[in-house]
């Protein structure tokens, strides 16, 4: 998968620049129900026309990683570029080597106090 930031978002199409600054279009469908905006930061896979040579971005989703602050134990806050200060709570936190500052990836869980973290792991930054 690929990694950018939209930079121009048009209904269910746009363009985003990858990580290597080159700009690409996109299609997805449901864009908006999926929170994709301009200056969000995705994930997408590619297609190569072979007749074109043209590149198509798809399947672009938020991506979820953020920087983890360590509160206690196994809570924490994750900040995230796409969806601000998020609440975490991850079980084992010290022992599975998280520490305060440690980028991690995680899903969404809507509870009635609001948006929380699961499935908490931490990733590799340079990937």
């Amino acid at each position: 998968m690929g990694k950018g930031i939209i930079v121009i978002k048009d209904t269910d199409r746009g363009m985003l620049k990858n990580e290597n600054g080159k700009e690409l279009k996109y299609v997805q469908s449901n864009s908006d129900l999926l929170g994709l905006k301009e200056n969000a930061v995705v994930r997408f896979d590619v297609y190569h026309n072979d007749a074109t040579k043209e590149k198509t971005a798809y399947n672009v989703e938020l991506q979820r990683t953020g920087i983890i602050v360590i509160k206690d134990t196994d809570r924490g806050m994750i900040k995230d570029p796409n969806f601000g200060e998020i609440e975490a709570v991850v079980p084992f936190m010290k022992e599975r080597g998280f520490e305060d500052g440690a980028t991690v990836k995680y899903f969404h869980l809507k509870t009635d106090k609001g948006v929380v973290a699961v499935y908490v792991e931490l990733v590799d930054p340079t990937k």
